[in-house]
């Protein structure tokens, strides 16, 4: 729902920007909607993607890869998008008069990021280590796997199910 609610935001804010300036407070309303979006869909994105579709051996290095990209993407939006909207203004102006159309691109990121959600795999109530292929007995085992170290009960003297090291 974030991805959906930024993308019309910003598509409304980067066609509508010179009207939207005439409207005391009507750009203020959208930037602070788009703030309630960001935080409701991306960010909180950043957090839940990485615990719900990588299993628990890999969820800390999936979170620090998730974050960073997080961070990556901030400091490419500033250096590529920061002199883009002053683009066209006169030299040593703060006039941005390009502002309309880097929402409009930032407009069609969010409308990437809307699809990039729909290759998010559903987990169907099954652990992650089952998805993986890591638990014996279940449809996705694979012995050839890292969870090879692990032995099916009949095959262990105890019969606790323990990992063999």
């Amino acid at each position: 729902m974030g991805f959906t609610m930024l993308t019309i935001l910003f598509v409304i804010i980067g066609f509508a920007y010179d009207k939207l300036l005439k409207h005391n407070g009507a750009l203020l309303a959208l930037y602070v909607l788009a703030q309630f979006f960001f935080n409701f869909g991306p960010n909180a994105t950043t957090f839940i993607v990485p615990g719900e579709c990588f299993p628990t051996r890999y969820r800390s290095t999936s979170h620090g890869l998730s974050a960073a990209s997080g961070k990556i993407g901030a400091i490419i939006a500033q250096v590529v998008f920061g002199p883009l909207r002053q683009r066209g203004a006169p030299p040593g102006s703060t006039e941005s008069p390009w502002l309309n159309h880097v929402m409009e691109i930032f407009a069609l990121f969010m409308l990437c990021g809307l699809f990039t959600t729909f290759l998010i795999p559903e987990t169907k109530r099954k652990t992650l280590e089952e998805l993986a292929g890591e638990v014996p007995g279940t449809a996705n085992y694979d012995p050839g796997s890292r969870s090879a170290a692990y032995k099916t009960n009949s095959q262990q003297d105890s019969g606790s199910g323990e990992k063999v090291v």
